[in-house]
């Protein structure tokens, strides 16, 4: 009889390959569309095809949290910002077509999921970006708390 110990252990090492297993399909999704894609930069039904897996596969819908590159704070994103995902992730994938096409497919989802999110251009920033516009005269490295504005001195 296996103790407790080793059946958490075996579900949470199950709910790993479960997500793994889902983000590598998703992969293989991507490199077949992109195998049927001979060049992303001349315009084709293919390359459309690719457009739209990647939306389908990468692009966030629901929320989640990500730490954006050089942050360490998490940042919310949901599907508002799909399109900034879509067109990193699109950007990524068309300067580095040969490397892409080399990547296994957990790792293709992986990297693109990662651009599409984390990057200067991804989700996470500009989520960010929209968070904290409006704000000035606050100096760099100065961090920002949010409040309330029943909270004496908060405005």
């Amino acid at each position: 009889m296996k103790s407790q110990e080793n059946l958490k252990t075996e579900d949470v090492a199950r709910e790993l390959t479960v997500a793994e297993d889902g983000q590598e399909a998703a992969g293989r999704r991507i490199q077949r569309a992109l195998s049927a894609c001979p060049n992303l930069r001349v315009p084709s039904s293919e390359r459309d095809a690719v457009w739209l897996t990647v939306q389908t596969e990468i692009c966030t819908s629901g929320t989640r949290f990500v730490t954006p590159f050089g942050s360490s704070a998490p940042v919310m994103i949901t599907e508002d910002q799909a399109t900034d995902e879509l067109l990193s992730a699109m950007e990524w994938l068309m300067e580095h077509q040969a490397e892409a096409r080399a990547l296994s497919p957990l790792r293709l989802f992986v990297m693109l999921r990662g651009v599409a999110t984390r990057s200067k251009g991804g989700s996470a920033r500009a989520a960010q970006a929209d968070r904290l516009h409006g704000l000035t005269e606050v100096p760099s490295g100065r961090p920002i708390r949010w409040t309330s504005l029943d909270e004496p001195g908060a405005a």
